[in-house]
C-alpha cells in the first residue's frame, strides 16, 4: 500500500473514525484503524463491535492495499505533521509516514484480523435528508432514559410509516417526537443506541441525502463518503401514539424565551433534583412558583391569554426546559388536559414536526 494525501483531509478522516474504536478492549485489534487504499481514495474504518464506521476521501494511490494500525497513534501523529502533503507506505510489517522532513515508522497488524462490516441491506432501504436526521436526534435524544434497567428506552426509536419517519424517545416521565419525510419503500421499527447517534451526528453535514436500512440486529446509514453500522437495542418500545392527547381542556401560547427564563429564575431557589415548578393560570396570567421549606420561595408571572377557572399543575423544571429548548419558533403552544394528565408542548402553528409530552409531578 502506498498513497499521498493532504494533511487536512487525513486529519478529518481520522477524527471522524477514531471515536468508534475501542481503546481498552480485550481484543487489541479494536484499538486500530483498518486503512485501505484503492481507486484514488483512502478508506478508514473503526469499530468497537457495537458501532462500525467506514469513511472515505480522495488520495493519490500509488499502490493499492490494506493496513491495520493503531488509531490513537496515527491520529496524534496527523496533528503534528509539518507539511500539507503526507506520504504513507507499507513496508513489510511497518507503515512509513512521511511529511516534509518528518518520518515515522509504525508497527502494523494483519488486516484480516479486523472485523468486517456487514453488507448494506440493499432491498430494504429508504432515503432521508441529513438535516432531518440531525434535527430528529437533537429534538428527541434529551428524553432518552438513563435507567439501565430499561434498556429499550436507552435509545431513540426510528419507525417508518409510508413516507414518514418518526424519531421517538421517552424515559416514562416525558416523550419527544419528531417526524421527517422519507423517499423509498423500506420499513424500519428499531431502537438505536445513544453512541451510534453520537457517531452519526459527527458524520452528518446536514446537506447530504442518507440511505437508511436495517437487518434483524443492525441499522445502516450510508452516503457517498461514509457508512455507519450499529447494533440495535433489544426490547419493546411503548406505543407512543397512545400517549399523545387528541383532546385538551386548556390551550395557551407562551413566549419561548420568557417562559424558559421564568422557569430558570424560580427553580434556582431549589437545590438538587428534581426542581418542582408550580404553574397557575388565572385572569390572563401564568404564575410560576417554586417553594421549599428549607430554601425559601420564588414566584414570577407571565402575561398570557386565559379566561376561566384557576388551574394549577406542577412539573419537573428540567423536563419543561428541555422540551421547550429545542423549539425553533419564538412562541410555543401548551395544551393541558387536566392536573394529573400529560401536557402537550408544541411549536407555534400546526405544521412543525416536533411534539413533546411532559407528565406532571405529584407534590
Amino acid at each position: 500500500m502506498e498513497l499521498v494525501i493532504e494533511k487536512g483531509d487525513l486529519q478529518t478522516l481520522l477524527k471522524k473514525a477514531i471515536s468508534a474504536t475501542e481503546k481498552k478492549s480485550a481484543l487489541p485489534v479494536l484499538a486500530n484503524f483498518l486503512i485501505e487504499a484503492g481507486e484514488d481514495k483512502i478508506t478508514v474504518q473503526g469499530t468497537d463491535l457495537e458501532v462500525h464506521v467506514s469513511i472515505s476521501g480522495f488520495a493519490k494511490v500509488e499502490q493499492e492495499g490494506k493496513v491495520c494500525v493503531n488509531a490513537k497513534k496515527l491520529t496524534d501523529i496527523s496533528r503534528l505533521l509539518p507539511s500539507s502533503e503526507v506520504h504513507m507506505k507499507l513496508e513489510g510489517n511497518t507503515l512509513k509516514v512521511k511529511s516534509g522532513k518528518t518520518k515515522y515508522s509504525l508497527p502494523v497488524s494483519p488486516p484480516e484480523e479486523f472485523p468486517m462490516m456487514y453488507p448494506f441491506p440493499e432491498d430494504n432501504g429508504f432515503i432521508v435528508s441529513g438535516d432531518s436526521i440531525q434535527k430528529g436526534i437533537q429534538k428527541t435524544s434529551y428524553a432518552v432514559s438513563k435507567d439501565e434497567s430499561k434498556p429499550s428506552l436507552q435509545g431513540v426509536l426510528f419507525k417508518s410509516n409510508n413516507s414518514k419517519l418518526d424519531f421517538v424517545a421517552t424515559d416514562g416521565h416525558r416523550l419527544a417526537l419528531y417526524t421527517a419525510d422519507i423517499n423509498g419503500n423500506g420499513e424500519i421499527d428499531i431502537i438505536i443506541p445513544q453512541k451510534a447517534l453520537a457517531e452519526l451526528k459527527k458524520l452528518l453535514t446536514g446537506f447530504e441525502d442518507v440511505e437508511v436500512a436495517a437487518s434483524d440486529q443492525y441499522v445502516f446509514f450510508r452516503t457517498k463518503e461514509w457508512v455507519l453500522m450499529s447494533r440495535l437495542l433489544e426490547g419493546t418500545f411503548p406505543d407512543y401514539t397512545k400517549v399523545i392527547p387528541e383532546e385538551f381542556s386548556i390551550q395557551i401560547q407562551v413566549d419561548k424565551k420568557e417562559f424558559s427564563d421564568g422557569i430558570k429564575r424560580v427553580s434556582a431557589i431549589i437545590e438538587g433534583e428534581p426542581k418542582p415548578v408550580k404553574l397557575t393560570l388565572k385572569d390572563n396570567t401564568l404564575q410560576l412558583q417554586s417553594r421549599s421549606t428549607e430554601q425559601g420561595e420564588a414566584t414570577d408571572e407571565l402575561q398570557v391569554e386565559y379566561e376561566g377557572e384557576e388551574f394549577n399543575i406542577t412539573f419537573n423544571a428540567r423536563y419543561l426546559l428541555e422540551a421547550i429548548d429545542v423549539i425553533d419558533t419564538e412562541k410555543a403552544t401548551v395544551r393541558f388536559v387536566s392536573q394529573k394528565a400529560q401536557t402537550l408542548i408544541l411549536p407555534e402553528g400546526d405544521t412543525d414536526p416536533y411534539k413533546a409530552i411532559v407528565m406532571p409531578m405529584e407534590v
